[in-house]
């Protein structure tokens, strides 16, 4: 089960730290470039979340500890940077990309700004669970048939403590289910839904699921 954890106005939050903005700048230059003057069809579904409001609000869930440790995952991860922004508030992070050449611009972005983070290449749905895809809508752009990418970062989804993702519209169901079913008992699901809106939620349930150690 998921439950709501209410979220305070990042509006008017404080700005990023210096190492972070300037990743930033970065990061919005290299993509303006990527989807603006990149020869070639773009990578369809590619759009970027606010990521200076995501940066915030890691920092508030880090203020008051509310992930039961340090795992961090982005499913869907793009260019990385939601998953450099955790690396920096000191998440052993890692992000989840269907598309090889996001997966190549993250890590080289990485590695420009000596940010410890990793990034895998598949899909972040395991083998098992492409049932899910009952839950789509018609439009999806949910990658239901990649291998997955778990076995290439070591790692299960019941390992991370904090997972976040961007849903297109309708597909919220898909990626809460996944979650519910998957995820360690106490994890964080923070989703963003665009213009001002965050979600965050955190997975209970009546049996405790055992964590690997």
């Amino acid at each position: 089960m998921l439950t709501r954890i209410d979220l305070p106005d990042f509006s008017r939050a404080e700005p990023p730290s210096r190492r972070a903005a300037e990743m930033l700048l970065e990061a919005d230059r290299r993509i303006d470039d990527f989807t603006h003057r990149r020869r070639g069809p773009l990578i369809h579904g590619f759009v970027p979340s606010d990521f200076r409001m995501v940066d915030a609000c890691l920092r508030w869930i880090v203020e008051r500890q509310l992930a039961a440790g340090q795992a961090f995952c982005e499913w869907g991860s793009g260019f990385g940077v939601i998953t450099l922004l955790a690396a920096l508030h000191d998440f052993d992070a890692c992000g989840i990309e269907v598309e090889q050449l996001l997966v190549d611009e993250a890590r080289q972005l990485a590695e420009d700004f000596d940010i410890a983070a990793q990034f895998g290449h598949g899909s972040a749905i395991p083998p098992g669970k492409q049932k899910l895809e009952k839950f789509l809508v018609e439009q999806s752009l949910v990658d239901t048939d990649s291998p997955d990418a778990y076995d290439e970062l070591g790692l299960e989804i019941d390992d991370f403590d904090l997972v976040f993702v961007f849903p297109w519209p309708g597909e919220e169901p898909f990626w809460e289910t996944l979650f519910d079913q998957c995820a360690a008992d106490g994890a964080l699901l923070l989703t963003y839904h665009g213009l001002n809106d965050l979600r965050l939620q955190r997975r209970s349930a009546s049996r405790p699921r055992r964590r690997r150690g």
